[in-house]
Protein backbone atom coordinates (compact mmCIF):
# COMPACT_ATOMS: atom_id res chain seq x y z
CA UNK A 1 0.00 0.00 0.00
CA UNK A 2 2.77 2.54 1.23
CA UNK A 3 4.79 1.66 -2.43
CA UNK A 4 0.96 2.45 -4.23
CA UNK A 5 0.60 5.65 -2.31
CA UNK A 6 4.00 6.56 -2.92
CA UNK A 7 3.32 6.04 -7.06
CA UNK A 8 0.12 8.03 -6.82
CA UNK A 9 1.21 11.50 -5.30
CA UNK A 10 4.13 11.26 -7.71
CA UNK A 11 1.96 10.48 -10.79
CA UNK A 12 -0.75 13.81 -9.19
CA UNK A 13 1.11 16.02 -7.51
CA UNK A 14 2.63 18.38 -10.78
CA UNK A 15 -0.82 19.82 -11.47
CA UNK A 16 -0.94 23.79 -11.34
CA UNK A 17 -3.13 24.92 -8.57
CA UNK A 18 -6.23 26.29 -10.08
CA UNK A 19 -6.28 29.72 -8.40
CA UNK A 20 -3.21 30.71 -10.85
CA UNK A 21 -2.90 28.31 -13.62
CA UNK A 22 -2.03 30.30 -16.87
CA UNK A 23 -4.25 28.48 -18.83
CA UNK A 24 -7.39 28.66 -16.85
CA UNK A 25 -9.98 31.46 -17.20
CA UNK A 26 -10.53 34.19 -15.94
CA UNK A 27 -6.68 35.19 -16.76
CA UNK A 28 -4.86 36.60 -13.46
CA UNK A 29 -3.36 40.38 -13.77
CA UNK A 30 -0.37 39.88 -12.71
CA UNK A 31 2.11 36.64 -13.64
CA UNK A 32 2.25 34.60 -11.34
CA UNK A 33 5.39 32.76 -12.09
CA UNK A 34 7.23 36.35 -12.35
CA UNK A 35 10.89 36.67 -11.28
CA UNK A 36 10.65 40.12 -11.67
CA UNK A 37 10.71 41.23 -7.73
CA UNK A 38 7.97 43.83 -7.80
CA UNK A 39 5.76 41.50 -9.12
CA UNK A 40 6.14 38.90 -6.89
CA UNK A 41 5.36 41.16 -4.22
CA UNK A 42 1.73 42.01 -5.60
CA UNK A 43 1.43 38.32 -6.20
CA UNK A 44 2.11 37.43 -2.88
CA UNK A 45 -0.91 39.94 -1.78
CA UNK A 46 -3.03 38.81 -4.49
CA UNK A 47 -2.55 35.43 -3.47
CA UNK A 48 -3.01 36.08 0.42
CA UNK A 49 -6.54 37.34 -0.94
CA UNK A 50 -7.97 34.45 -3.15
CA UNK A 51 -6.78 32.14 -0.26
CA UNK A 52 -8.62 33.93 2.13
CA UNK A 53 -11.75 33.31 0.80
CA UNK A 54 -10.97 30.16 -0.72
CA UNK A 55 -13.42 28.30 1.36
CA UNK A 56 -16.74 26.02 0.54
CA UNK A 57 -18.81 27.79 3.60
CA UNK A 58 -17.86 31.30 1.90
CA UNK A 59 -17.35 31.60 -1.69
CA UNK A 60 -18.49 27.44 -3.02
CA UNK A 61 -16.39 25.99 -5.48
CA UNK A 62 -12.79 26.80 -5.28
CA UNK A 63 -12.79 28.30 -8.81
CA UNK A 64 -15.37 30.97 -7.58
CA UNK A 65 -12.34 32.37 -5.49
CA UNK A 66 -10.52 33.19 -8.51
CA UNK A 67 -13.13 34.76 -10.56
CA UNK A 68 -14.08 36.93 -7.96
CA UNK A 69 -10.73 38.44 -7.04
CA UNK A 70 -10.73 38.87 -10.74
CA UNK A 71 -13.96 40.87 -10.69
CA UNK A 72 -12.83 43.16 -8.17
CA UNK A 73 -9.82 43.77 -9.49
CA UNK A 74 -11.30 45.03 -13.20
CA UNK A 75 -13.03 46.92 -11.00
CA UNK A 76 -10.80 48.63 -8.32
CA UNK A 77 -7.49 48.04 -10.25
CA UNK A 78 -4.27 48.80 -7.83
CA UNK A 79 -6.45 50.23 -5.18
CA UNK A 80 -7.62 46.44 -4.77
CA UNK A 81 -4.25 46.54 -2.34
CA UNK A 82 -5.69 48.87 -0.08
CA UNK A 83 -8.95 48.85 0.29
CA UNK A 84 -10.60 48.30 3.17
CA UNK A 85 -14.29 46.47 3.56
CA UNK A 86 -16.25 48.95 2.49
CA UNK A 87 -14.88 49.47 -0.96
CA UNK A 88 -14.92 45.73 -1.03
CA UNK A 89 -18.90 45.68 -0.26
CA UNK A 90 -19.32 47.95 -3.40
CA UNK A 91 -16.84 45.96 -5.87
CA UNK A 92 -18.59 43.02 -5.15
CA UNK A 93 -22.10 44.11 -5.36
CA UNK A 94 -20.96 45.54 -8.70
CA UNK A 95 -20.04 41.58 -9.84
CA UNK A 96 -22.61 39.70 -11.33
CA UNK A 97 -21.77 36.74 -8.50
CA UNK A 98 -24.48 35.33 -6.22
CA UNK A 99 -23.18 32.53 -3.06
CA UNK A 100 -25.80 31.01 -1.52
CA UNK A 101 -22.89 30.40 0.66
CA UNK A 102 -23.21 30.21 4.23
CA UNK A 103 -20.45 32.60 4.95
CA UNK A 104 -20.73 34.65 1.74
CA UNK A 105 -21.78 37.71 3.70
CA UNK A 106 -18.38 37.85 5.30
CA UNK A 107 -16.26 38.54 2.20
CA UNK A 108 -15.85 42.18 2.02
CA UNK A 109 -14.63 41.66 5.73
CA UNK A 110 -12.53 39.17 5.41
CA UNK A 111 -10.63 40.95 2.01
CA UNK A 112 -10.02 44.12 3.83
CA UNK A 113 -8.80 41.98 6.98
CA UNK A 114 -6.22 40.79 4.50
CA UNK A 115 -5.37 44.46 3.51
CA UNK A 116 -5.44 45.53 7.04
CA UNK A 117 -2.66 42.78 8.03
CA UNK A 118 -0.68 43.62 4.58
CA UNK A 119 -0.63 47.34 5.56
CA UNK A 120 0.03 47.21 9.35
CA UNK A 121 1.84 44.27 9.89
CA UNK A 122 3.63 43.72 6.63
CA UNK A 123 4.20 47.72 6.06
CA UNK A 124 2.60 46.43 2.39
CA UNK A 125 5.50 43.89 1.07
CA UNK A 126 4.73 40.56 2.11
CA UNK A 127 7.82 38.89 1.05
CA UNK A 128 10.08 41.26 2.89
CA UNK A 129 7.98 40.49 5.72
CA UNK A 130 8.31 36.90 5.21
CA UNK A 131 12.25 37.44 5.55
CA UNK A 132 11.50 37.89 9.44
CA UNK A 133 10.82 34.57 9.64
CA UNK A 134 13.23 31.64 8.80
CA UNK A 135 10.17 28.87 9.14
CA UNK A 136 6.41 28.94 7.23
CA UNK A 137 4.98 27.98 10.87
CA UNK A 138 6.29 31.37 11.99
CA UNK A 139 4.90 33.36 9.88
CA UNK A 140 1.47 31.27 9.68
CA UNK A 141 0.74 31.91 13.34
CA UNK A 142 0.52 36.03 12.30
CA UNK A 143 -1.76 35.20 8.90
CA UNK A 144 -4.13 33.11 10.89
CA UNK A 145 -4.09 35.23 14.24
CA UNK A 146 -4.48 38.36 12.48
CA UNK A 147 -6.48 37.64 9.43
CA UNK A 148 -10.37 37.08 9.80
CA UNK A 149 -11.12 33.34 8.60
CA UNK A 150 -7.84 32.33 8.48
CA UNK A 151 -7.57 30.41 11.24
CA UNK A 152 -8.05 32.69 14.61
CA UNK A 153 -9.64 30.25 16.50
CA UNK A 154 -7.02 27.64 18.56
CA UNK A 155 -8.19 24.97 17.23
CA UNK A 156 -8.47 25.66 13.97
CA UNK A 157 -7.28 23.16 11.12
CA UNK A 158 -5.81 26.81 9.11
CA UNK A 159 -6.10 25.11 6.44
CA UNK A 160 -6.06 28.10 4.05
CA UNK A 161 -3.27 29.84 5.91
CA UNK A 162 -1.05 26.75 4.93
CA UNK A 163 -2.57 26.23 1.04
CA UNK A 164 -1.49 29.86 0.85
CA UNK A 165 2.10 29.08 2.29
CA UNK A 166 2.27 25.59 -0.05
CA UNK A 167 2.18 27.65 -3.18
CA UNK A 168 4.39 30.41 -1.65
CA UNK A 169 7.11 28.00 -0.42
CA UNK A 170 6.99 24.59 -2.54
CA UNK A 171 9.18 24.73 -5.97
CA UNK A 172 7.12 24.17 -9.36
CA UNK A 173 4.09 23.45 -9.59
CA UNK A 174 3.94 26.09 -6.44
CA UNK A 175 5.53 29.43 -7.02
CA UNK A 176 8.19 29.05 -4.43
CA UNK A 177 8.51 33.23 -4.01
CA UNK A 178 9.74 32.77 -0.14
CA UNK A 179 12.49 31.19 -1.51
CA UNK A 180 14.28 31.30 1.92
CA UNK A 181 12.14 29.36 3.41
CA UNK A 182 12.33 25.27 3.51
CA UNK A 183 9.41 23.23 1.66
CA UNK A 184 10.48 20.36 4.87
CA UNK A 185 9.15 22.75 7.22
CA UNK A 186 5.61 22.91 5.42
CA UNK A 187 2.32 21.55 6.94
CA UNK A 188 -0.29 19.37 4.97
CA UNK A 189 -3.78 21.85 4.38
CA UNK A 190 -6.13 19.79 6.19
CA UNK A 191 -9.66 19.84 4.53
CA UNK A 192 -12.49 17.22 4.82
CA UNK A 193 -11.11 15.32 1.27
CA UNK A 194 -7.68 14.99 2.31
CA UNK A 195 -8.97 14.15 6.03
CA UNK A 196 -10.97 10.95 4.66
CA UNK A 197 -7.72 9.62 3.14
CA UNK A 198 -6.21 9.81 6.44
CA UNK A 199 -9.21 8.43 7.86
CA UNK A 200 -8.77 5.65 5.45
CA UNK A 201 -5.01 5.48 6.29
CA UNK A 202 -5.85 5.04 10.20
CA UNK A 203 -4.25 8.50 10.83
CA UNK A 204 -7.55 10.00 11.84
CA UNK A 205 -10.71 8.29 13.51
CA UNK A 206 -13.85 8.53 11.27
CA UNK A 207 -15.45 11.15 14.03
CA UNK A 208 -13.01 13.61 13.33
CA UNK A 209 -14.48 14.92 10.19
CA UNK A 210 -16.76 16.88 12.01
CA UNK A 211 -14.68 18.77 12.87
CA UNK A 212 -10.82 19.19 12.45
CA UNK A 213 -8.48 20.10 14.72
CA UNK A 214 -4.81 21.38 14.54
CA UNK A 215 -3.86 18.44 16.33
CA UNK A 216 -5.48 16.99 12.95
CA UNK A 217 -3.31 18.82 10.60
CA UNK A 218 0.10 17.29 12.62
CA UNK A 219 -0.89 13.95 12.39
CA UNK A 220 -1.60 14.01 8.82
CA UNK A 221 1.63 16.21 8.41
CA UNK A 222 3.22 13.69 10.07
CA UNK A 223 2.46 10.93 8.27
CA UNK A 224 2.97 13.04 4.91
CA UNK A 225 6.94 13.07 5.91
CA UNK A 226 7.48 9.53 6.52
CA UNK A 227 6.83 9.70 2.44
CA UNK A 228 7.93 13.04 1.25
CA UNK A 229 10.53 14.09 4.24
CA UNK A 230 11.61 17.07 2.22
CA UNK A 231 8.33 18.07 0.82
CA UNK A 232 5.17 16.95 2.82
CA UNK A 233 2.83 19.24 1.06
CA UNK A 234 3.23 17.25 -1.83
CA UNK A 235 0.60 15.09 -0.66
CA UNK A 236 -2.11 18.29 -0.67
CA UNK A 237 -3.46 17.76 -3.90
CA UNK A 238 -3.34 14.66 -4.52
CA UNK A 239 -4.68 13.47 -1.22
CA UNK A 240 -7.86 16.23 -1.88
CA UNK A 241 -8.74 14.27 -4.99
CA UNK A 242 -8.19 11.25 -3.92
CA UNK A 243 -10.70 12.33 -0.99
CA UNK A 244 -13.37 13.71 -3.50
CA UNK A 245 -13.55 10.10 -5.14
CA UNK A 246 -13.96 8.85 -1.60
CA UNK A 247 -17.05 11.17 -0.61
CA UNK A 248 -20.13 9.29 -0.19
CA UNK A 249 -18.60 6.14 -1.68
CA UNK A 250 -18.65 2.56 -0.34
CA UNK A 251 -15.55 1.51 -2.39
CA UNK A 252 -13.01 -0.44 -0.74
CA UNK A 253 -9.76 2.53 -0.57
CA UNK A 254 -7.09 0.61 -2.34
CA UNK A 255 -9.76 0.32 -5.13
CA UNK A 256 -10.42 4.01 -5.04
CA UNK A 257 -6.48 4.80 -5.05
CA UNK A 258 -6.03 2.60 -8.07
CA UNK A 259 -8.66 4.19 -10.07
CA UNK A 260 -7.48 7.45 -9.31
CA UNK A 261 -4.32 6.61 -10.92
CA UNK A 262 -6.12 5.47 -14.75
Amino acid sequence: MRKLLIEYVNAKSNEVDLQFDPRLYPPLPYDPCSKDPRVQRKVAHYLLLVASLDEGNIVGEAGNARKLLVGCYSILKEELFTSDEDAFREACARLDMVFSTRKSRLIPSILGSVNSFVSNQARGDLVGYSKQFDRPFELAEQISRNIFQMGRTEGSSRKKTWVYLRWMVRSPPDLRVFDHMRPSDLFVPLDKNVARVAVCLNILPVERLGSLTWDDTVKVTEFARQLFPEDPARVDYPFFLLGRKLRGSSTLFENALISAMT
